[in-house]
């Protein structure tokens, strides 16, 4: 499946990356957020990706392209310590069911799918294929073309309290994601000081983020009943 998997057709999401890139910035209220996913028998993982699916909907909507049942992203997982190694990662891949209209259905479809690809994921381990350099450069010559998933989510456990600088209290975490091989849009977030902050990094030329990142702060906005969403924004290039 990591080499040869086809599950995402011809996309806006995927191909050749231009030189601009833009990245928007969202919070919102861990606690509720926290509570409302438990309520749904979910996590604030799985929360995170039912938002992320309203971002990509609305984005493959304003890029004029049909609205996929599953959309294929990206998932890191966080592996059992083996031996001295502590920072194992797996990749678990997620189907973000976006033919399903119902919120609060998707957060449920999501939250019963990650309960699986968890375990599988930490089953399968690493790719030890990637080790050596031959390896790594055959897995980056096939990356570039791929069309296994249209994205990449991470989510990063963060401070629960305030940190300091210098003196100075840190007022928030904004985390960028990677894009790597040929993905043209990642999500990262962290939590910190009882929020969950997050971004959205993507090829401003080719891909709606901002319309990704709207429809992701209205489904925050649903999921915490409405509470504070704190909203901040960069255009300058990514380097």
């Amino acid at each position: 499946m990591t080499l040869f998997g086809r599950e995402v057709g011809e996309t806006v999401l995927l191909g050749e990356r231009s030189p601009h890139r833009s990245v928007r910035f969202l919070s919102t209220d861990l606690g509720m957020l926290e509570a409302r996913s438990r309520d749904a028998g979910a996590t604030i993982n799985d929360a995170l990706l039912a938002a992320v699916s309203s971002g990509y909907r609305k984005a493959l909507s304003r890029a004029g392209e049909s609205i996929p049942d599953r959309l294929p992203v990206s998932v890191p997982v966080a592996l059992p310590r083996r031996g001295t190694v502590a920072n194992r990662v797996g990749v678990m891949l997620v189907r973000l069911p976006l033919g399903e209209a119902d919120p609060d259905v998707r957060l449920r479809l999501i939250a019963a799918q990650t309960r699986s690809e968890k375990e599988r994921a930490r089953g399968q381990g690493t790719l030890e294929l990637m080790r050596g350099p031959a390896g790594a450069r055959m897995m980056d010559h096939l990356a570039h073309r791929q069309h296994l998933v249209a994205g990449f989510v991470t989510n990063v456990p963060g401070p629960p309290g305030t940190l300091r600088l210098a003196g100075a209290p840190i007022a928030a975490l904004w985390p960028v994601a990677v894009l790597a091989a040929n993905v043209r849009l990642g999500v990262a977030a962290v939590s910190y000081d009882q929020r969950l902050c997050c971004g959205v990094h993507f090829d401003a030329d080719t891909v709606p983020g901002d319309d990704f990142a709207r429809a992701m702060a209205e489904e925050f906005r649903r999921l915490t009943g409405g509470a504070d969403l704190s909203p901040a924004a960069s255009d300058r290039p990514a380097r």
